[in-house]
């Protein structure tokens, strides 16, 4: 079945979307409103707003905005797309050194040190409280948890100020295309037994590893392939290795060498040295991201989140118009584990946020019932609030069509093995920018695995030495 992929496809840089005049009139309608009636509403505060946003979340922002906009109409909105590729803090610090920061910043939580200790945005402790905010414990502990910097966390005076509230509380699926499994002889029952060969078979939320990559073989055929991993994603890599037995990233040393670390990167590299998953020189060029990959047909499943649905449903059409069938499965088993990743995405305020009363306003809607309601309907959004995500009426969890086996989002939530981990100094900016991905395309140019994965020790434990005697 034939795909068409989004018209636009975000760069890497911040792209001020049709610019700021039409953002203006986009986002920022109703210029006419007197301000009066806007200062007369709690929470809303007349004039300039600027947001850092990044690609996958565009859509629900926009959503949350234009409900914003209803409240508080004589507020003007202008944002930045920005993708989650390595350049986003080097693109945060030119915008700092020009006295640009916009007010609201975009993070995920293994991003959230970097960004901190590059004197990028503020704490919020002051304003976690019912009066300018939310209190801290509004949010899932969790979640809230990875933008806390933990005892013993360098430099000390972070320790347990929280720079972020978090979005969405997310873990980590794979999609698939219906059509193709039906094409290789493959069917999906979710509560049903796994039972697979290379011609077909039953597909179940149990499937084991050795089960899937027996299936992406099958689904790899002509230019398609069976899969698209992203074996450089901590989400991925980091509850691997904490199934296999280890804790990859600690406060100070790491443990990637070890036959944990092995056993997790002999799973995540087999299917990229078999040929059933998209190759990585294609993954990095497409910024880290499988979503190129799988809405243009060239892969059969691929890894992702619940954010990744609503790009992934917009662009899954065949030539009628129709919408094409997605279905979701949790992440296959390892000795009896699903090693899902779990995390989320946050916004803080910026060091240089010129609209402070204005950014607090908007967050403090967003994150209402009110606000969020527009973000879920969009399908991309599993609330990081406590009391919402706890609401069996809440909109995220009535997104209806799309995907086959909503509830594989359930049970990845429950199964989650590692959330992000919190690292010093560049020591996991380093890791994902550069050691890991020396590391993936050394064992594919023909490395030994543990030879690899032994330099890559050696690097990132430098870096922990480092941020140690830069930061204490």
């Amino acid at each position: 079945m034939t795909r068409r992929t989004r018209s636009v496809r975000l760069g890497k840089r911040f792209i001020a979307v049709a610019g700021a005049s039409a953002l203006a009139a986009g986002l920022a309608g109703g210029v006419g409103a007197s301000v009066a009636s806007a200062k007369a509403k709690p929470f809303c505060t007349s004039g300039p707003l600027t947001v850092t946003v990044f690609n996958f979340s565009e859509v629900p922002f926009k959503a949350a905005a234009a409900g914003f906009k209803k409240y508080c109409p004589s507020v003007h909105i202008t944002f930045a797309v920005q993708t989650t590729d390595n350049l986003y803090p080097v693109a945060l610090q030119t915008e700092k050194l020009a006295g640009k920061l916009t007010d609201i910043v975009e993070t995920y939580d293994s991003l959230s040190p970097t960004l901190e200790t590059d004197g990028l945005v503020q704490p919020l402790n002051k304003y976690l409280n019912k009066k300018d905010f939310y209190p801290a414990n509004y949010w899932l502990k969790g979640m809230s948890q990875s933008y806390i910097p933990p005892k013993g966390a360098l430099p000390q005076k972070f320790v347990g100020e929280q720079f972020f509230v978090p979005i969405e509380a997310d873990a980590t699926v794979f999609y698939y295309n219906v059509a193709d499994l039906t094409k290789a002889g493959f069917t999906v029952n979710p509560t049903g037994t796994t039972s697979v060969s290379a011609s077909g078979g039953t597909i179940s939320d149990s499937w084991t590893w050795q089960q899937a990559e027996t299936v992406w073989s099958a689904l790899t055929k002509g230019s398609t392939y069976g899969v698209c991993e992203r074996p450089d994603w901590q989400a991925e890599w980091n509850p691997l290795i904490k199934v296999e037995g280890a804790t990859a990233l600690g406060e100070a040393s790491a443990n990637v060498s070890g036959s944990a670390a092995l056993n997790a990167f002999q799973l995540l590299l087999g299917p990229e040295q078999n040929g059933s998953d998209v190759s990585f020189a294609t993954l990095t060029k497409n910024g880290d991201q499988c979503d190129p990959s799988f809405e243009s047909g060239q892969a059969a499943m691929s890894v992702g989140v619940r954010g990744d649905l609503p790009g992934i449903i917009g662009s899954q059409v065949d030539p009628t118009g129709s919408p094409t069938d997605i279905g979701v499965l949790p992440i296959p088993e390892v000795d009896g584990v699903h090693p899902t990743g779990g995390g989320s995405v946050a916004w803080g305020v910026s060091t240089q946020a010129h609209h402070l009363k204005a950014a607090l306003d908007f967050l403090h809607y967003f994150y209402s019932p009110a606000g969020y309601a527009g973000a879920e309907a969009t399908g991309g959004i599993v609330p990081a609030v406590a009391s919402i995500a706890a609401d069996p009426t809440a909109p995220w969890t009535k997104f209806a069509g799309n995907p086959v086996n909503n509830a594989a989002y359930s049970i990845s939530a429950a199964s989650v093995q590692a959330i992000a981990p919190q690292t010093q100094g560049t020591v996991f900016n380093d890791l994902q920018a550069t050691f890991l991905i020396n590391m993936i395309n050394s064992v594919l140019s023909g490395t030994s695995l543990q030879s690899a994965l032994n330099t890559m020790q050696t690097a990132v434990n430098s870096d922990y030495a480092s941020a140690k005697s830069g930061l204490g």
